[in-house]
């Protein structure tokens, strides 16, 4: 299957054909024809300070009619706010965050509360992704398509018959994994540039690959380690 007639241009929608696109490349699928040209509108969309806002007013309207009214008035008020102060000013998910924990604590019953939250997980999981700006989403998002790349290739290493066996045998009640695990293997050198370029950008970009606790100084150990073996 190709790609959709009818692509998208929101911020959000542009990021989530990009990562997709590179999870793919990352998987072992063969898209390097495309490899340069998505990096390219991946790296645009993480700096385009509408992104946050994009995907957070889907998620809203995904979410329409099946959340009060008055929390959704209030949270897209606190955003619309923020916007009208200019591209500098940070998306305010840690205001919207305690916003919506204020109204579960005030506005929904105990017993109702649990399911509320489960409703709204995925509203959660974005904000969280905004907690640390701008900035820290694109560091966290870099990291996540490196750390893909490390956790297949940290299974390989030595005899791969001795891995394939190994796997076989992790993953037997599951054999699409392991078959999925090698075939991605097998095209290490195709997704091995993608990596070479996103550490090409992160040396230029001035992201912060020094703090221990960072999940971008992990995974640059990580794959470290990798090239030891």
């Amino acid at each position: 299957m190709g790609a959709p007639g009818i692509v998208g241009n929101k911020p959000d929608q542009i990021f989530n054909r990009c990562l997709s696109t590179l999870n793919d490349i990352l998987d072992g699928f063969d898209n390097q024809s495309v490899l340069n040209s998505t990096l390219k509108d991946f790296i645009e969309v993480l700096h385009d300070p509408l992104l946050s806002y994009s995907e957070i007013n889907a998620i809203i309207a995904s979410l329409s009619g099946r959340i009060p009214s008055k929390l959704e008035d209030s949270i897209r008020a606190v955003m619309d706010a923020a916007k009208a102060k200019g591209p500098n000013t940070d998306f305010p998910a840690a205001r919207i965050k305690k916003m919506i924990d204020n109204f579960t604590q005030d506005s929904i019953l105990p017993e109702e509360r649990g399911m509320f939250r489960t409703k709204i997980a995925g509203l959660f999981e974005a904000l969280e992704k905004y907690m640390g700006g701008i900035k820290g989403y694109e560091t966290d998002t870099i990291a996540d398509l490196l750390g893909r790349y490390e956790a297949t290739e940290k299974l390989f290493g030595g005899s791969i018959e001795a891995r394939v066996l190994a796997l076989r045998e992790q993953h037997k009640d599951e054999l699409d994994t392991a078959v999925s695990l090698v075939l991605s293997h097998i095209k290490v050198q195709s997704k091995a540039k993608l990596i070479f370029a996103l550490l090409d950008y992160v040396k230029s970009s001035g992201l912060n690959v020094s703090n221990p606790e960072g999940r971008l100084y992990k995974v640059l150990n990580g794959l470290a380690s990798l090239e030891a073996k």
